[in-house]
């Protein structure tokens, strides 16, 4: 694992990616993550700050992701989480017309029915 230095930087830059791809300021992600702005701020500006591991599962939560996706380390062996790959690629969905959300739901429970 690389120094603090540096694995503080990159959680910085993944936190503030990952944001940025869902369109949110930091004063959103720190609300949906019950955190304060200041502490995200000063996660983000790469300081040095690592936040602590209650932080970072919160804000992975808030970002739909699992916390080693932004300390970039390897998936675990048994993860196969299909939800998560799912969420990474078709996770906008809800920016589509309600009407395209309801044919995509009502296709998923054609194709889930047993």
């Amino acid at each position: 694992m690389a120094d603090k230095i540096q694995q503080a930087a990159l959680i910085s830059k993944n936190i503030k990616h990952m944001r940025e791809l869902l369109g949110w300021t930091q004063s959103r992600l720190a609300s949906e993550a019950g955190i304060t702005a200041a502490a995200l701020s000063k996660i983000e500006k790469d300081e040095g700050r690592m936040p602590t591991i209650v932080v970072l599962r919160k804000i992975a939560s808030a970002l739909g992701v699992k916390p080693y996706e932004i300390t970039g380390e390897d998936a675990p062996e048994d993860s196969g989480d299909k939800t998560t790959e799912f969420y990474r690629k078709w996770g906008e969905l809800d920016k589509l017309p309600e009407q395209d959300q309801r044919i995509l739901r009502e296709m998923m429970e054609r194709f889930t029915k047993k």
